[in-house]
């Protein structure tokens, strides 16, 4: 019999792996509370709400703080396009990063943790510029240079460098928490469930915020207006800004956006670091368990190269990333320019809050139903049935354009009207988003688990560095499309509410038709099933080779969660007895009280545990009762086709793996 393997020796990564610095997760079993909640969903709402402000009001910034737009036009929408390079390239060192030795403390956890100063560094950056304007006129010395490379350095430095720290990483931690699909769906939904809802706060808080305190004052907004001119039928011909009382609104809001800047640190800190401490990267723990023993071989690391061969040979990787590429496009179109389409149509931007507050009924409603159908139904199909609905229904916000004479009223006229088909087609739009939303992380976590088993390596680095990338580029491309169309039309009240309402809604509609019809040909999940086997085997075959005995990943952390609570245990008895002391009490009558406590607690506990495990047998038997019913009543003919389904689905599976084998042996 060989050495068993105890996961934990040869494993120390330093800083991270000190007592101070471990996951405070200890289960063996993803858990609701505390790692899913915190870790999942509290962690990366908090970190991601700078980010959803960023996105959202970042372009009104320039526009209506700094005034880019009117003095700098090509500047607001070249420099992101060009820093797109910069992204891609700040994306692809994090992977890299990321494909260092494993360590128990993880390959992105330990990135988490260092983000926090990079992108506190990069908010910083953001709002540093200074106002470039002297009264109403642009200053004649260095300043609306040195304005502009400010902007331009903290751009880069939040969206190439500092985001990318954290944004890979923390969008890597669901595909490698654990290989239980079912928690692994859970903590997707989570984890989209944050993103979508920071980026609803933004949107909902945002709009009615930066109304309140004045953050982005605009020209669209009928206060500043004067000399307004109306033709007979009462169409606005043409009006006049009063650009004294603009100006002074612009450098007061300046000013302002320093204390937006300080609350926005104040939740990076605490989702980065409710998100480092409550996470726990089990998929990397079994990689260190089965060769960091003191007769295991050195892990052997995978070149950026090596991984970029796999993904772009794999039908399913080219699948999923085209999917995030129109997903992500369609979104920043829609997220970004949702405060143009407000400014556009109303004036201001307390329509975009509207909006953002009602599309948050349907997101929220379907984070709780879209787990389970897409369990019952398969992620991929769920998302390219939404994907579906979302484009039919996205067409609702096109009804204003068609209505005569309505995109020539000035917004007070038409404020009721507009919010109302607004509200509508983006209600009804984002229901269709939902699976897309909060499943597709799991998806890719599929693709990830297939490519492990087929070719026999993991390509978590490249291919985040992939999807990090497309998810944070795809806000300046969007953000470049919105500043350079609005700055060609904004002067045409007709053309501005046109354009803005295609990038608001049609981004979106052409975005997930695209993805309905591309996705009629992603089916990975018919093979999870082999993947699992494959990957079992594979593992086991590793430890026989280094002469060690296989301990299957649940019994290894159950154990380790045995040892971490025998480790409390004894912490909480020296804290007792430290305690007896300070106090003057006898430590044998404490300790008698605390064990009688400690043992009426554990009998409340394994009784509520043998009624949940009952429980659970009794829904497993009832299920095999039910299925064994069904196969039963099931005619010899349709059990002749199921066998041949399975069997050709498993001769498909040995086809592709034979091949993806040939060509990973190529490779070396």
């Amino acid at each position: 019999m060989g050495k068993q393997n105890s996961g934990a020796s040869g494993s120390k990564g330093g800083f991270f792996d000190s007592r101070l610095m471990s996951s405070k997760v200890k289960s063996a079993n993803v858990k609701f509370f505390p790692e899913a909640v915190l870790g999942y969903l509290g962690g990366p709402f908090f970190a991601l709400v700078p980010n959803g402000i960023i996105n959202t009001f970042l372009t009104q910034y320039w526009k209506n703080v700094l005034g880019l737009n009117d003095w700098a036009a090509i500047f607001t929408w070249l420099m992101p396009l060009i820093s797109t390079v910069l992204i891609i390239v700040g994306n692809l060192l994090v992977g890299r990063l990321m494909e260092r030795k494993p360590k128990k403390a993880g390959k992105a956890r330990p990135l988490l943790f260092l983000s926090i100063p990079l992108v506190a560094i990069a908010l910083v950056a953001l709002f540093l510029a200074p106002f470039p304007y002297n009264g109403t006129v642009l200053k004649n010395d260095a300043t609306p240079i040195i304005t502009l490379i400010v902007t331009a350095v903290g751009y880069n430095l939040f969206y190439a460098v500092g985001w990318p720290m954290y944004y890979t990483s923390h969008s890597a931690m669901v595909n490698l928490s654990t290989r239980n699909g079912s928690q692994r769906s859970l903590l997707a939904t989570l984890a989209n469930a944050a993103q979508v809802g920071s980026a609803g706060v933004a949107g909902m808080a945002g709009g009615y915020l930066t109304t309140l305190f004045t953050l982005v004052p605009s020209e669209a907004d009928e206060k500043y207006w004067v000399n307004i001119v109306r033709d007979a039928s009462n169409k606005i011909i043409s009006y006049d800004v009063d650009y004294d009382k603009l100006t002074v609104a612009r450098e007061g809001a300046n000013g302002r956006w320093m204390i937006v800047l300080i609350i926005l640190l104040a939740f990076l800190i605490i989702g980065c670091l409710l998100e480092y401490f409550f996470t726990r990267e089990r998929i990397t723990e079994e990689q260190v368990a089965a060769n960091v023993t003191g007769e295991a071989k050195e892990v052997k690391k995978v070149s950026m190269g090596t991984q970029m061969k796999i993904c772009l040979h794999d039908k399913y990787w080219w699948l999923i990333i085209g999917f995030f590429l129109l997903y992500q496009l369609g979104g920043m179109l829609k997220n970004c320019g949702q405060p143009f389409y407000s400014e556009a149509w109303t004036g201001n931007l307390n329509m975009s809050s509207t909006i953002g507050i009602a599309g948050a009924i349907p997101t929220a409603a379907g984070m709780v139903v879209i787990w389970p159908l897409a369990n019952k139904f398969g992620k991929a199909n769920s998302i390219k049935v939404g994907a579906l609905l979302a484009a039919l229904f996205g067409l609702i916000g096109f009804i204003p354009l068609i209505i005569p004479g309505f995109v020539s009223q000035a917004p007070s006229e038409i404020a009721g009207a507009i919010n109302g088909i607004a509200i509508a087609g983006f209600v009804l739009k984002a229901l269709g988003t939902v699976p897309a939303m909060y499943i597709s992380m799991a998806l890719l976590a599929d693709v990830l688990d297939h490519q492990e088993a087929i070719y026999g390596i993991r390509t978590d680095g490249f291919t985040m560095a992939v999807y990090g990338s497309i998810m944070i580029a795809m806000t300046g491309i969007a953000n470049a499309i919105i500043l350079g169309i609005s700055g060609a039309v904004a002067s045409n009240l007709e053309l501005n509410r046109t354009a803005m309402t295609f990038l608001f809604f049609g981004g979106e509609v052409i975005a997930y038709l695209a993805i309905a019809l591309m996705f009629i040909l992603m089916n990975v999940e018919k093979f999870s099933k082999h993947d699992q086997e494959v990957i079992i085997a594979a593992q086991k075959k590793a430890c026989e080779e280094q002469g060690i005995e296989y301990v299957d990943p649940e019994t290894r952390m159950r154990h380790e969660e045995e040892e971490a609570e025998k480790e409390a245990e004894e912490a909480r008895l020296l804290e007792l007895k430290k305690k007896c002391e300070k106090e003057g009490l006898t430590y044998e009558l404490e300790l008698a009280k605390y064990q009688e406590a400690q043992a009426s607690a554990k009998a409340e506990a394994d009784r509520k545990k043998a009624e949940a495990d009952a429980k659970k047998a009794e829904k497993e038997a009832a299920a095999k009762a039910k299925q064994e019913a069904k196969l039963a009543a099931m005619s010899e003919e349709k059990k002749a086709k199921i066998a041949a389904k399975e069997a050709k689905i498993a001769a498909q599976y040995e086809e592709e793996r034979r091949k993806g084998q040939e060509f990973a042996a190529r490779l070396k």
